[in-house]
């Protein structure tokens, strides 16, 4: 508190508190969709995600408005255009050419591997693969949107972005309390860390979006050299570090193969 009333919120802690709700309905109502079940409304997407109906209501309003979120004829939500704007983006073999490389990773390295690209500051998964009993709630399925400063994904797909750049797109952002305990808190701290991973060739994200959970990760670039993707391994920390030398081998050979199928002429902001 302060003599003239309760003490003001840090810029931005709104905005971050309202992109991740964002964030979650969004990647709630493509669940369910994917899912094959009904789609949600917008009161059993507010009691889903647990906010209050006004609060889901206006977001989901924000997010149709936006294109990310469509309103269908019965009132449930499914996946807008915006969404597929990303993955409309990259040449069409990409993911279907994905498929074997990612499927080849998760099953050499017991974990799971994704193919994910970028939107402004989040990043979406376009397709996931997984090893036989890899503990599911960390294996993630198409469509799962994380923010870009506190993944393995996230952070190689802003590999190119200088200090400024990454300052810049984060500046609206509240990054504290978003992640795991070794999230990066500043722009300064995901600019760092990825000073100190573009060295080595691959970014390693450890507990940076869960606690326990390394995800290490190397950009696909298009023939121009620009980041247009990144292709990752996710699993249990003290599984996967072991192996890391192996693992930025294979991540790379993945990189270079993918590369021949990423479209040049699209970039990301």
């Amino acid at each position: 508190m302060t003599k003239n009333g309760p003490t003001p919120r840090p810029p931005g802690m709104g905005t971050a508190s309202s992109l991740r709700m964002a964030l979650r309905m969004v990647n709630t109502v493509l669940d369910r969709e994917t899912s094959g079940r009904n789609g949600f409304n917008v009161s059993r997407l507010a009691d889903e995600v647990d906010v209050e109906r006004s609060k889901a209501s206006r977001t989901t309003q924000d997010l149709c408005d936006k294109g990310f979120l469509e309103r269908l004829d019965d009132s449930t939500l499914r996946a807008g255009s915006a969404f597929f704007t990303t993955a409309a983006s990259l040449h069409p073999g990409l993911l279907g050419r994905s498929r074997p490389l990612l499927r080849r990773l998760a099953v050499q390295h017991g974990a799971g591997a994704r193919l994910s690209v970028r939107d402004g500051v989040q990043v979406r998964l376009l397709r996931a693969e997984s090893a036989a009993g890899f503990a599911q709630e960390w294996q993630g399925g198409a469509s799962l949107v994380t923010p870009c400063w506190c993944t393995g994904a996230g952070r190689a797909l802003l590999l190119d972005h200088t200090a400024e750049e990454i300052a810049t797109l984060l500046e609206d952002y509240e990054l504290i309390g978003v992640g795991g305990p070794n999230a990066a808190h500043s722009a300064g701290e995901v600019a760092a860390a990825n000073d100190r991973d573009r060295l080595r060739g691959v970014v390693a994200a450890h507990g940076e979006f869960e606690h326990g959970v390394t995800e290490y990760a190397i950009p696909v670039r298009d023939t121009a050299g620009r980041i247009r993707a990144a292709v990752s391994v996710v699993g249990r920390q003290q599984d996967l570090t072991v192996h890391e030398r192996t693992i930025h081998t294979d991540l790379t050979a993945a990189a270079t193969a993918l590369a021949t199928y990423v479209d040049g002429d699209s970039t990301h902001p």
